[in-house]
């Protein structure tokens, strides 16, 4: 087969079949008899091997290869393992990014694929499609007033709380934008989560207490906490607005449906001194300064992060959705 074509077939397959920068990432990651085998997805391995003309051992081999560099997911429903590829650009992205092997070139491919290609592709998207959000806003709980409820699954804490184990790799976007010096130990993953990373063999289990060190640590560096857009998701991101997708393809794109934002939004109470200090750690421009800082409904995520610098203490954050926003 035509490698080239080879390529073209995984991008289309993962979302982005036009892109010319996708095709180093899949020759830069595979073999070509991996890449072969891939486009053969899904299937158990007695399956693909008969497709593929392979032994069943060889097979599993290679298979085994491909979900070890984040290509190929795996599952045991009871009628043994079964491979598919990642289901989206973005799974494709966050997995692929953490494999041991990665090199500069590799980094700076998927640099190239989402700075010069799958912004301008959601862009060009017309305005009457969306897609579900990827990921949801989770708020700062100390920006949140007191007399407002906070939902457990809108709080890190309670998400790690009861979690039967819990991982942490090195956040997948900062390894390839390299744009500022943040933390890079730092996606947090859970159960399920947690369990894939491991068995890949780059996540390194920690405790609870870890976790939430980690955390800490992430809040004073000014990153936003993010999860998966349901009520119990298996994994929190520590995302700096000048490496994170999300809200890089948020600003560049113009797509807010990328990201969910929390059920909160920032409020300016009296006493603004309009210092600014909110401006600059927005991660995605909704606050702007006259003679007090105002902020944009359209584009707040309610994460809270603009509460935490402010040296008057005059912004917090307000219920402004449903209970129901959150889906299940």
């Amino acid at each position: 087969m035509d490698k080239n074509q080879l390529y073209k077939d995984l991008s289309e397959k993962v979302g982005l079949g036009n892109s010319e920068h996708l095709h180093d990432v899949w020759r830069l990651l595979c073999t070509d008899d991996e890449a072969i085998v891939a486009n053969m997805l899904p299937g158990t391995v007695a399956e693909i091997a008969e497709k593929a003309g392979k032994t069943p051992k060889e097979t599993e081999n290679i298979l085994v290869s491909l979900f070890k560099k984040g290509a190929a997911f795996r599952s045991d429903r009871g009628d043994g393992m079964r491979y598919k590829l990642a289901k989206n650009i973005v799974q494709f992205h966050d997995a692929s990014l953490l494999w041991e092997g990665a090199t500069d070139e590799f980094y700076d491919a998927w640099k190239k694929v989402m700075d010069e290609e799958f912004s301008g592709f959601l862009k060009g998207m017309p305005d009457s499609f969306q897609l579900p959000s990827f990921m949801r806003v989770i708020p700062i709980n100390e920006a949140i007033e007191a007399r407002n409820e906070v939902l457990t699954f809108e709080e890190c804490e309670k998400m790690l709380d009861g979690s039967e184990k819990i991982a942490v790799v090195k956040c997948p976007c900062r390894l390839s934008q390299k744009n500022c010096d943040s933390p890079v130990e730092t996606c947090i993953q859970i159960n399920m989560g947690a369990e894939y990373v491991i068995d890949r063999g780059h996540g390194r289990t920690i405790t609870m207490e870890e976790a939430l060190d980690i955390i800490r640590e992430a809040r004073s560096a000014g990153l936003v906490q993010m999860t998966e857009n349901r009520s119990t998701g298996n994994a929190i991101c520590n995302c700096c607005s000048c490496c994170c997708e999300m809200f890089r393809l948020i600003v560049h794109s113009g797509k807010k449906w990328i990201l969910s934002p929390s059920r909160y939004q920032a409020k300016v109470s009296d006493g603004c001194s309009a210092c600014s200090a909110c401006i600059y750690i927005c991660p995605v421009e909704a606050v702007s300064v006259d003679e007090k800082a105002e902020i944009n409904a359209d584009l707040c995520m309610g994460c809270g992060l603009c509460a935490t610098v402010c040296p008057e203490d005059v912004i917090t954050l307000e219920v402004v959705r449903p209970e129901g926003h959150i889906p299940g």
